[in-house]
């Protein structure tokens, strides 16, 4: 008969090699076990074991994908209310935890702990989950690029709780803004540094009066890039009216370096040039449309 070690009545310094050296999954399914484990995985465990979580909500599942600072890429699946298990692929292995019954903000909450992982670096979201949303931007202080292709809210002042909300890059896709009654208030309140909104509804009268605004610096400081892409009409003369905007030549290209909060953003062509006022000098902007 084997008899079980009792590696928790062990001396802390003698834990602290042991936890050190535990790999990714080793030390999150360590820290499921109990508060205890969990807090010395916490406190115990000093290295960085991930930059970041990548994190997809469904209608029926939530996948978070950990790439590990060091070794192969884990990921984990689980339906929050429906599953009594985790589902856990790793190279070579596929296994399953038992779910301890956490609510999805827990769950985040817990691999942001051990992990040290400092933010979310992704969210997408579609459909409809089955699961708080919210819980899971309250208990991560910073997300840096968030794509919703069905908003979750069913009213207006949950919109605009998650609107107000620290995002870097928010990018929302084939739904209507409408039935949360979104106007230009809205689009000027927007706390993102660069925002893409894909087929949704705006008059060219309000992207003037937007971009008026924008130009003036009386809002929206924190915005550096704006897509909008709506099907219908596009009258070039309300868009610009007002704005000094000029055009310049479709052979001219403009050029953006890259980085992880606009991956996809590098040179376009086409566009017009405006003036954005500073209190201390004027800067360039472009538009392209």
């Amino acid at each position: 008969m084997t008899t079980p070690f009792p590696f928790l009545r062990l001396p802390r310094l003698a834990l602290i090699p042991v936890i050190q050296h535990m790999e990714i999954i080793e030390i999150i399914a360590f820290s499921l076990i109990s508060k205890r484990t969990h807090n010395l995985s916490k406190y115990l465990r000093k290295t960085i074991l991930s930059r970041y979580i990548d994190l997809r909500i469904e209608n029926y599942y939530l996948c978070m994908r950990i790439p590990p600072t060091n070794g192969p890429l884990l990921l984990l699946y689980f339906n929050p209310h429906i599953s009594k298990t985790v589902e856990v692929l790793y190279p070579h292995q596929t296994t399953q935890w038992r779910n301890i019954e956490l609510s999805t903000g827990q769950w985040i909450e817990r691999l942001l702990d051990v992990t040290k992982c400092p933010s979310l670096r992704k969210v997408i979201l579609n459909g409809t989950p089955d699961c708080d949303v919210f819980s899971v931007f309250n208990v991560v202080p910073r997300v840096c690029n968030l794509t919703l292709s069905h908003l979750p809210f069913s009213n207006r002042e949950e919109f605009q709780r998650f609107w107000l909300g620290n995002v870097r890059r928010l990018s929302i896709h084939n739904d209507n803004l409408s039935r949360f009654q979104f106007s230009l208030n809205d689009l000027l309140a927007s706390n993102a540094i660069k925002l893409e909104l894909c087929e949704v509804s705006m008059s060219m009268r309000d992207l003037n009066r937007f971009f008026s605004y924008w130009l003036n610096k009386t809002s929206n400081r924190r915005l550096k890039h704006l897509t909008v892409q709506s099907l219908g009409h596009f009258d070039e003369d309300v868009l610009l009216e007002g704005l000094g905007g000029t055009r310049f030549d479709e052979r001219r290209a403009s050029e953006f370096p890259t980085s992880d909060t606009f991956p996809h953003f590098t040179t376009f062509t086409g566009g017009f040039d405006c003036d954005r006022m500073s209190t201390l000098e004027a800067s360039q902007q472009v538009f392209h449309v």
